[in-house]
């Protein structure tokens, strides 16, 4: 545990000096909200410390907030940061909810829109949050406190309560715990659900018979005021990651679910398709009818998040509980173990119906192309840097906490050392990060300000429909030579980010940086394309150099300032800055706002001539490199993987079987490109069936 604290002290204290150290608070903020988003606690946390005063003189602060449309809530997020080895008590957790939550308090109250000058940050939010939560857009507060601390021992829970009228619920997230959830796949932590709440015997169910005793099923009927009373506890957290991806990026309301609890409630079950959940442990009880479920640990909604979602917003606009008491659902629950939960869980989601059509665009957290994405970023390395006498590698992270996992797993401290030197942390990239990056030289910096979930369902869709284009050749773009453009654009994004954190524009008006980033690069890919021809960016020289030039960065910079100003300009449509740059209109208006670029900017370009040849080639080797990656991947799945394959009760061809024995259980031989495609087919449905893990192969 020592050395991931360490590392997470460093990486505060890196984001810190980024900013001349000057925002080391700031950065906290910022380290703790990027780790709570990789665990999937949270999503588009947007990093905004407001401080002021309010009424009788006390002291109100916060340090940034999220919004989900989903479960109409807002997160607000609170902070102890101490610094170095300290221990949060009861004392100094309930003094920084409060700053938080009086600051929410104040500002619904109309006290802070009163007395705070109208031309500062803490008088635009407070605008703004009383708006949201006047105007019936938010029905609950989630609280979230984060310290540098250790939680003491002695708080036990932080009961839900009220503020500004609303319900809120509180967390706390210490460094214990943030460095646990960067652990692989830890599922949902704290939903725990206990039915004897509601029914004093627990929910009625049926047990299948099975022979499988890790992946039970059990079917049920649960009312829809229980559903609707756990979604509001826990939001969003209660549905797999895929669907609260899919749900959070198109809408969570729908109209025929709205209008068949207002007019048919008691036809309700026989109208819906009902929820496919899963578990990690469940506890069964006995009433006078039969088997209860009396609790359920881990409880994930992998097929049904709509229609929760739908009830939930129904009861919270209904004038009354029981306008929905004769209202049921059925619930299949599918029970899995703590080892293969993610597989499993991710099997039963693919394949579970939905009453909304469900692609491989919105399945994208396990799609092939992170695969792919993870193999080349281990085969490919970086020149080495200026001054260095090494190459590195750019580490993409498919799956919560791999570099982690792939560090401890080379054992002794001095060849962790080497991994860390091998791949630095600094060029760790997450799926999310990618689609970002992607996405600011796409000129969307209006998506990008909507956050990752937004980005990662719009580049789902785009990847998706590339990748099965003439019958999966379209798959070929995605090579080395995209992987080398892709880091190219990682480094202009961190790059300008670090030094507009250092302009003295910056330093005297701080804040929206993300914005600013996004929108400046994408000002800078349209300039390009505006003024020189169809000539694109040379990512090949920025991957060669690991850097950016001189000229591009100061161009980066001055349309950066350009961006501040236009983000912030006093006669913008919108008051709330953050919530401008999520708009279309904003980055239309950026579009015409005039911009220099300096003549050496030519030398960091490549023709149009030039880019179309590289990218022909780059295909060509991609469906080279395809068929030997296909190779290494049989070659590299074990003998046992191979046996629960070969006698698994899942039909396979008399071909897939001759290749499984020749090439898989008694191993030696190296199979051709065209066997190694049929066997990991035949593994691919293996893993969708739940019989393997996808890791496995």
């Amino acid at each position: 545990m020592s050395i991931e604290v360490d590392d997470l002290r460093n990486e505060i204290k890196v984001e810190a000096v980024a900013g001349d150290g000057a925002f080391e608070i700031e950065a906290f903020a910022a380290v703790f909200a990027r780790r709570l988003e990789d665990a999937e606690a949270v999503a588009d946390l947007n990093v905004e410390p407001l401080r002021c005063n309010g009424p009788r003189r006390k002291r109100l602060e916060l340090l940034g907030y999220g919004e989900s449309p989903l479960e109409q809530s807002l997160v607000i997020l609170a902070g102890r940061y101490f610094g170095r080895d300290a221990t949060l008590t009861m004392s100094d957790a309930k003094d920084a909810i409060g700053r938080a939550t009086g600051y929410i308090e104040a500002a619904v109250d109309g006290w802070l829109t009163t007395h705070l000058e109208m031309s500062s940050r803490e008088w635009e939010y407070a605008d703004y949050f009383s708006k949201q939560i006047r105007g019936g857009k938010i029905a609950r507060i989630r609280v979230i406190l984060i310290t540098d601390g250790l939680m003491s021992g002695r708080i036990r829970t932080v009961e839900s309560g009220t503020v500004a009228g609303l319900k809120a619920t509180y967390e706390i997230w210490d460094r214990r715990r943030i460095v646990d959830a960067t652990l692989p796949e830890r599922g949902s932590e704290d939903i725990r659900v206990d039915f004897t709440k509601w029914l004093s015997d627990g929910l009625p169910c049926l047990v299948a018979p099975s022979n499988d005793e890790t992946t039970r099923t059990y079917l049920a009927v649960i009312p829809a005021k229980i559903l609707a009373d756990v979604f509001d506890e826990y939001g969003s957290l209660l549905l797999e990651s895929n669907v609260r991806t899919f749900l959070s990026a198109r809408g969570q309301v729908n109209r025929g679910i709205q209008s068949t609890l207002a007019q048919e409630p008691a036809r309700f079950l026989a109208y819906n398709n009902g929820l496919t959940t899963t578990a990690t442990e469940v506890e069964l009880g006995r009433s006078p009818e039969g088997t209860t479920i009396r609790s359920l640990d881990r409880w994930q909604i992998v097929n049904g998040g709509q229609t929760t979602a739908s009830i939930a917003h129904f009861l919270r606009n209904s004038k009354g509980d029981d306008v929905i008491d004769d209202v049921s659902i059925q619930m299949k629950l599918v029970t899995v173990s703590e080892s293969d939960s993610a597989t499993v869980v991710q099997a039963v989601a693919k394949y579970a119906n939905s009453q909304n059509r469900i692609s491989g665009a919105d399945l994208f957290s396990t799609h092939e192309f992170h695969i792919r994405m993870e193999q080349i970023s281990r085969r490919l390395k970086a020149p080495a840097k200026e001054g260095h006498q090494y190459q590195t590698g750019w580490f993409y992270e498919r799956a919560r906490g791999q570099w982690e996992n792939d560090r401890t797993a080379r054992g002794s401290a001095a060849e962790q050392a080497k991994f860390e030197l091998e791949y630095p942390k600094s060029q760790r990239i997450t799926k999310t990060d990618w689609a970002k990056y992607d996405y600011c030289w796409s000129q969307h910096p209006d998506l990008v300000s909507k956050g990752a979930q937004s980005v990662f369902a719009d580049f789902a869709t785009k990847v998706d429909t590339q990748w099965t284009k003439d019958a999966g050749k379209g798959a070929d773009a995605y090579g080395d030579g995209y992987f080398r453009s892709g880091i190219g654009k990682a480094i202009v994004y961190e790059t300008l980010r670090s030094h507009v954190l250092k302009q003295d524009w910056y330093k005297a008006a701080p804040g929206y940086l993300a914005n600013i980033v996004a929108y400046a690069i994408s000002r800078f890919a349209l300039e390009i394309e505006a003024r020189f021809g169809g000539a694109t960016f040379d990512f090949g020289r920025v991957w060669q150099c690991q850097a950016i030039s001189g000229s591009t960065l100061a161009a980066l910079i001055e349309i950066a300032n350009a961006a501040q100003q236009h983000l912030t300009e006093q006669n913008r449509p919108q008051a709330n800055v953050t919530q401008w740059a999520k708009q279309q209109a904003c980055w239309d208006g950026f579009t015409k706002v005039g911009v220099r670029l300096e003549s050496g900017i030519k030398n960091d370009l490549v023709t149009a001539e030039e880019a179309g040849g590289q990218a022909a080639d780059d295909r060509k080797q991609r469906a080279l490199d395809t068929g030997f990656e296909v190779v290494k991947r049989i070659l590299a799945v074990t003998p046992q993987v191979w046996e629960m394959v070969y006698r698994a009760q899942v039909p396979i061809s008399p071909t897939e079987k001759d290749l499984v024995q020749m090439f898989g259980v008694r191993q030696g031989k190296v199979p051709s490109d065209r066997q190694a495609a049929v066997l990991l087919r035949l593994l691919g449905r293996m893993a969708d069936s739940g019989i393997i893990g996808r890791d496995s192969y």
